[in-house]
């Protein structure tokens, strides 16, 4: 097996996803993360983002309305809610004990390894908008 080090980039990125709550783009994390190491490549960017979501460490986020692949840096549980009309992906608490959700053998599922949730409506922004009020 091929021993895998830390490198600067994938520091750098990983500091990138972990420090906000945007949920960034490829090409968003590659504009921040130039401004710490001026020749990084996109290209690396990339292979960085694949092997940090290899690893757990971040998690990929594809929007419903086929946009670009988001990224997460925050791992605690979560789900998301895309927005079908601005497209903001917002995070959105999870109750307490949902990761230990029970499902019955009946079902045809022995375990659950991991629950990638999305929510799919309007914000509210997007709905004031709609009923004519202003922001």
């Amino acid at each position: 097996m091929k021993k895998t080090r830390n490198t600067r980039q994938r520091g750098v990125i990983l500091d990138i996803l972990q420090e906000t709550r945007e949920h960034p783009t490829a090409e968003k994390i590659y504009q921040d993360a130039r401004r710490v190491i001026p020749n990084i490549s996109l290209g690396t960017v990339y292979r960085n983002l694949n092997f940090l979501q290899d690893q757990g460490l971040v998690r990929e986020i594809r929007p419903c309305d086929g946009g670009s692949t988001r990224f997460d840096g925050v791992l605690d549980s979560h789900a998301h809610f895309h927005c079908t009309r601005c497209g903001a992906l917002l995070d959105i608490s999870l109750p307490q004990g949902f990761e230990q959700l029970q499902l019955n053998k009946m079902d045809g599922i022995s375990m659950i390894s991991s629950i990638d949730l999305h929510i799919i409506g309007e914000c509210s922004n997007c709905s004031e908008e709609g009923s004519g009020s202003t922001h």
